[in-house]
């Protein structure tokens, strides 16, 4: 029914003019009653399963590298904090830390950080991707002496 078309006042029908709706007949294609509310129950309960799950799913966004738009992705970022952080990036280089960014940002002080944090906001310590690999490296190779082993 298309209301800018036709009236959406309810009026009300003669008793001849309905029908009566009874149960599909055996072998008939449509399912049965009970058998369609089962499955709608069972449908109903995986889309609430897989809602739930996807729910609380955070991705994690480098501050270094993100562009506006993920940054406003970010839950407590708007469009003006998320310019201000690019801009100041810009201007200042590659944040070092949060504290950094408190630092550097009006308005994020050490309670938005917890919470940016929490979203999914991370820093990756003003290092990039090969700078990053190249630490990782040289410290896996780093072995620790034994307690009370002299070193030669």
């Amino acid at each position: 029914m298309n209301p800018f078309i036709e009236s959406t006042v309810a009026v009300p029908v003669a008793a001849d003019q309905c029908g009566t709706w009874s149960e599909p007949e055996a072998g008939s294609p449509m399912l049965s009653g009970t058998t369609l509310r089962k499955a709608v129950m069972q449908a109903g309960v995986c889309l609430v399963l897989l809602g739930s799950a996807f729910a609380n799913t955070v991705y994690a966004v480098d501050v270094n590298a993100a562009d506006v738009a993920q940054l406003e992705g970010i839950k407590g970022i708007g469009p003006k904090t998320a310019r201000t952080i690019i801009e100041e990036r810009t201007r200042g280089g590659r944040y070092e830390s949060f504290e950094d960014l408190s630092d550097r940002v009006k308005g994020i002080g050490p309670a938005k950080v917890a919470s940016l944090r929490s979203a999914g906001l991370t820093v990756q310590g003003g290092l990039n991707a090969s700078e990053v690999a190249d630490r990782e490296k040289s410290t896996v190779n780093t072995v620790a002496p034994k307690p009370g082993h002299k070193i030669r």
